[in-house]
């Protein structure tokens, strides 16, 4: 397995990283770099784009794969702050990103090795126009033809149609005040929308259609949890049949079986095996849950059953400082 992996790292840290994990459980480190605060990345085309997420600025790198290396290609200076999360589209051939400092959404060309133009540039407005927004996830759907934004200060669910890289917004979702939506996923065939909660530590399942019905919300810390926890992300198995959410503060892991009808079941909650559990992803051939301890300073690669999701074992580790992002290559 290959893994990109980034972190809130300052220079002379590494921040951005290259790693190969053997079957001996072994890892090695073929390139690295030391851009600020690179907080999370993506792929795609044959790039790799990481960002950095500072109060003051908003950057977005571009590499590209040199044999067991990375060459750094271009960057680029963006209007916002805290930028927090990006995804890549081949179709459009444009960057997507949002900044949780100032509530922008932003997609910028990519072509010819470098970035191009900025295609739109946009805060999210709530009714109260100078009520705070925190841009902080967007989501392609499969044809690359929507945009799924989540706002997590302003509890709101925004939707983008997408031609040739840029947005227009076609509908929104107003969600329970305070609850934090911060993180998205679909559903393999795109009829259900996941949408879980920074502060209420909910998953809330939407119908994906024109009427965006609620169809269910469930939580995913155990009963009578008293401390202080945050989610943060969602990754599905590579069936789709089973669902991860990842909490902070309890350092946890829940476990959820998906039905046909959307609807999910709480199967079980593990330890992270760390602290403060950030992004995870799944491995390609489906048998591996990556997850990036950003407190604990280690990603920790579990190995789980396939046809029943369950976490087995813990196959192997590494450390890395404040990890918050990742993908496989």
């Amino acid at each position: 397995m290959e893994l990109i992996i980034s972190g809130y790292g300052s220079k002379p840290q590494t921040s951005l990283a290259l790693y190969q994990l053997q079957k001996d459980k072994l890892s090695s480190m073929e390139w690295q770099d030391t851009i600020e605060a690179c907080s999370f990345v993506c792929q795609g085309d044959g790039y790799l784009f990481g960002i950095t997420e500072a109060e003051e600025y908003a950057y977005v790198y571009l590499y590209q794969r040199v044999g067991n290396q990375y060459q750094f290609m271009d960057q680029r200076q963006l209007g916002g702050s805290s930028l927090c999360h990006i995804t890549y589209s081949s179709k459009n051939k444009a960057l997507f990103g949002a900044c949780y400092g100032t509530g922008t959404v932003f997609s910028i060309r990519v072509r010819g090795d470098k970035f191009g133009e900025i295609l739109f540039h946009e805060k999210q407005l709530g009714t109260d126009l100078s009520s705070v927004s925190r841009a902080h996830c967007v989501l392609l759907n499969k044809e690359e033809n929507k945009l799924i934004v989540t706002n997590i200060a302003l509890d709101k669910i925004y939707f983008y149609e997408i031609s040739d890289g840029r947005l227009s917004n076609t509908q929104e979702i107003n969600m329970p005040m305070g609850v934090g939506p911060r993180h998205a996923s679909l559903s393999q065939d795109e009829k259900f929308l996941y949408i879980i909660t920074e502060y209420s530590n909910e998953i809330f399942v939407f119908q994906n259609d024109q009427e965006k019905q609620l169809i269910q919300k469930i939580a995913t810390l155990t009963a009578g949890y008293s401390g202080i926890s945050n989610c943060s992300s969602l990754c599905f198995s590579k069936t789709g049949a089973y669902l991860y959410a990842a909490n902070r503060g309890a350092d946890t892991i829940s476990l959820f079986a998906v039905n046909e009808n959307g609807k999910l079941r709480k199967i079980e909650e593990y330890n992270c095996g760390g602290k403060h559990p950030r992004h995870m992803i799944i491995s390609k051939d489906g048998g591996s849950l990556v997850v990036c301890n950003q407190q604990s300073d280690q990603v920790i690669i579990y190995e789980l059953d396939i046809e029943k999701g369950f976490i087995k074992s813990r196959a192997s580790q590494v450390s890395f400082t404040s990890p918050s992002g990742v993908v496989e290559v």
